[in-house]
């Protein structure tokens, strides 16, 4: 209250001297002194043109009028110019001043007196002023030029539409189909490349056309060029543009890596002109069975070799060098012998090598501009392994927009997650935990509590964690306990009763069990469409970050959007419907037929659904068009990537 009366005060104090402006128009409404600041300045001002108006530049090193610049007006007062948006300085609104604003929000940066005036409108920075500089340095946004102007009273934004260029992983159910209905689910249109370009294909599967087994880098450069000024936003996996997707990133083994600079130096001149988010992975400690005559005895052996314990380095001995110098040797400096030939090891270590100098390489020059990266740890593990100084030389080249995670198949969708709180703001959310296992670890994999994993993952897409709005999203989360079943129940409760209250609401299953909550999604009695989110896949990290982009993005969605079209709603049917039978249906019972009715087949579940109403918008519910499922297959040639088509009529 106290910020809106002191709002108000000064808007009523600018009023009296200011000619009427209408808000977001960048236009000169007069320039205006206040406190010894000269506001209303606009950016790219020239300096003669400045002083036409009467004020004398006493200070400035810009070809423009500046933030920070000292000028004085006709009666001898001096004054420092702030113009809201030039955060750095320069009479300009660019990507860095972005950068600067979210580092201010952040907390991660502080900057004098009329610099951090620069980054805001009220009294404080606000999750507004970076979207609506970033917006302003896309062209999708003119910002005003007012001083401590909040936003206007209706704040909700027509996202849809928005266009967002992808290049996935690969093309696995979790990186196509699952971002491809997040993303419409969004209101967003997304641009993806022919599968064919991003295909891998095991050695029991068809190769692609022009013989290879892997995306083609090439393509997808020249793909991703061509969508550029179509898009402002992009999200990328740097293991498919430089390797040919995941499975290529750990077989791959060139040392000639003019390519993958190219590419490199590529998306960091990309992301000072577009909002960029980059996923890439630590690789794995062993190879893909199935892929060039790995079987599973090189793969065990290969895993075993490489959680062998290495000497740990840091200070001025973590370099790339080092880390690769000691790839064979032991925590003691002992050679590590092993039951496999020179050709497969060297190719082992060949591959680290690469990957490890190419995101040094981006790392090292992209700065800040890269709007964010996510870096998972492929098939990590808490004990000290080949993979540890991999990880922590890239945690000492870390800035606030850089996060790792134990986990790799969630970041396209943590990617698709992240542009929808851009677009339409922060997430309000609440997380609540149900067991005694909050601050456990998340699972075998991870070297992070439970807690520290799921506030990784809020953190890096803009959602808060314990929010008090009444309609903030509430965050179900199910921990490992030593009384699974009734705190099982006791969240099942909370997320009817929730349901029944029209509060939004999105459930993870962290319990590291297959079938106790799964059993009971379905045993309770509610709307279960009127869920934003739910996951039980793989590991704790794939289920977070699962459940919570899905709900997240359409949350933000829902809530701020001016309009909510009945196409994204299909599409978060279509999301909701292949995570509960994925995560349900696959999970509990494995799945041989989407016919099946029986206590969790896939019939039941789509029963379920079909006879539920959907969220449409704030405290607001829909029917919606039947839901089916048909096509089962195997994509992969293994069970792990189950899909199915789901049809919403």
């Amino acid at each position: 209250m106290k910020k809106i009366l002191s709002v108000l005060l000064l808007l009523s104090m600018l009023l009296a001297v200011l000619p009427s402006c209408a808000y977001g128009e960048n236009e000169d409404c007069g320039y205006v002194a206040i406190d010894g600041y000269l506001f209303n300045v606009l950016e790219k001002t020239q300096k003669n043109e400045f002083e036409k108006s009467g004020y004398t530049v006493t200070d400035s090193d810009n070809e423009y009028i500046a933030t920070g610049d000292t000028v004085t007006d006709k009666k001898g007062n001096t004054l420092t110019v702030v113009i809201y948006g030039d955060a750095d300085g320069d009479g300009e609104i660019t990507v860095y001043d972005y950068v600067y604003v979210r580092r201010v929000y952040l907390g991660t940066l502080k900057l004098s007196a009329a610099f951090e005036l620069a980054c805001r409108m009220g009294d404080t920075v606000d999750v507004y002023d970076y979207i609506y500089v970033r917006r302003h340095v896309l062209g999708t946004y003119k910002i005003g030029t007012v001083p401590h102007r909040t936003p206007p009273a209706d704040t909700e934004i027509d996202g849809n539409g928005i266009k967002i260029a992808y290049i996935p992983l690969d093309n696995r159910p979790v990186n196509k189909e699952r971002v491809e209905f997040l993303a419409a689910s969004a209101g967003f249109t997304l641009l993806i490349p022919e599968e064919e370009l991003y295909r891998t294909a095991l050695d029991n599967m068809t190769p692609n056309s022009d013989g290879s087994t892997i995306g083609n880098r090439e393509a997808l450069l020249e793909w991703l060029k061509s969508v550029e000024n179509e898009c402002d936003y992009f999200v990328i996996s740097l293991d498919q543009l430089i390797s040919g997707g995941l499975v290529g990133s750990r077989y791959l083994s060139n040392t000639d890596l003019s390519f993958e600079m190219e590419v490199s130096d590529y998306i960091v001149k990309l992301s000072q002109r577009k909002h960029v988010v980059l996923f890439d992975t630590v690789m794995r400690l062993a190879s893909t069975v199935g892929y060039q005559g790995y079987d599973l005895d090189t793969y065990n052996t290969l895993r075993s070799y490489g959680k062998t314990a290495r000497k740990q380095l840091s200070g001025s001995e973590l370099t790339v060098d080092n880390i690769v110098a000691g790839y064979r040797y032991d925590q003691y400096g002992n050679k590590i012998s092993v039951s496999l030939s020179k050709t497969v090891v060297d190719r082992y270590f060949a591959s680290r090598e690469r990957k490890l100098r190419v995101i040094d390489h981006l790392l090292t020059n992209a700065s800040e501009t890269i709007e964010r990266i996510y870096i998972g740890v492929d098939d990590s593990s808490p004990e000290i392994t080949v993979q540890t100084n991999e990880i922590n030389y890239i945690k000492s080249k870390c800035s606030d927009n850089l996060t790792l995670f134990a986990g790799a198949d969630e970041l396209g969708l943590m990617g698709i997650a992240s542009v929808a709180t851009d677009v339409y703001g922060q997430a309000e959310c609440k997380v609540t935990y149900f067991g005694e296992g909050k601050d456990w670890a998340a699972d075998g994999y991870d070297t992070a509590t439970l807690a520290e994993n799921i506030e990784n993952h809020f953190n890096s897409i803009g959602a808060t964690m314990d929010s008090e709005d009444e309609n903030a999203l509430q965050v179900l989360v199910l921990t490992r306990s030593n009384s699974l079943s009734a705190n099982a129940d006791k969240l099942m409760r909370q997320a009817v009763k929730n349901i029944e209250n029209g509060v939004p609401t999105c459930i993870i299953d962290a319990s590291d069990n297959n079938k106790t909550l799964p059993q009971k999604m379905l045993d309770y009695d509610y709307d279960i469409a009127k869920l934003l989110g739910y996951s039980n896949w793989n590991t704790v990290a794939n289920a977070t970050g699962i459940a919570l982009s899905n709900a997240v993005a359409r949350y933000v969605y829902i809530y701020k959007c001016a309009s909510v079209t009945e196409q994204s709603n299909n599409a978060f049917l279509k999301a909701l419907t292949f995570s509960l039978i994925k995560d349900i249906s696959y999970k509990r019972m494995g799945i041989t037929n989407l016919s099946d009715s029986s206590a969790y087949g896939p019939a039941t579940v789509l029963k379920r659904i079909n006879k539920s109403e959907i969220t449409v918008k704030d405290g607001e519910y829909a029917t919606h068009g039947n839901v089916s499922v048909s096509n089962f297959r195997y994509p992969w040639n293994r069970s792990f990537e189950a899909t199915f088509d789901i049809t919403v009529k």
